[in-house]
């Protein structure tokens, strides 16, 4: 019988490129972070609707114009639903109607 003990090898080699492949993956997620995003803009094809999404004034005039239906909307009398005799109410006249409703089950 003998004894022979080796010594294990360095792992040197192996260590390096593993390192060497942590670096280049960092380089390239710095790379892609720093790469300029395009804005969007009208050459990009931006259907007709969604023009408004283009600049910050458009924003803020279709911001401004939903806000206003919605204010029509809560304070005017309208069909919901003309066949199934749904209505809109203003919230003032809605609020009533019910304080009205609750008080005469009591």
């Amino acid at each position: 019988m003998s004894n022979s003990y080796t010594a294990p090898q360095p792992v040197l080699w192996p260590l390096i490129v593993a390192v060497m492949g942590v670096f280049a993956i960092f380089l390239i997620i710095v790379n892609l972070a720093q790469t300029p995003v395009t804005p969007i803009s009208e050459a990009m094809n931006v259907p007709e609707d969604q023009q408004w999404r283009l600049s910050s004034a458009t924003r803020q005039e279709r911001r401004a114009e939903l806000a206003g239906e919605a204010q029509a909307a809560a304070t005017s009398y309208g069909w919901v639903n003309k066949n199934d005799g749904i209505v809109r109410l203003p919230v003032e006249r809605a609020i009533e109607l019910t304080l009205v409703e609750i008080n005469a089950g009591r």
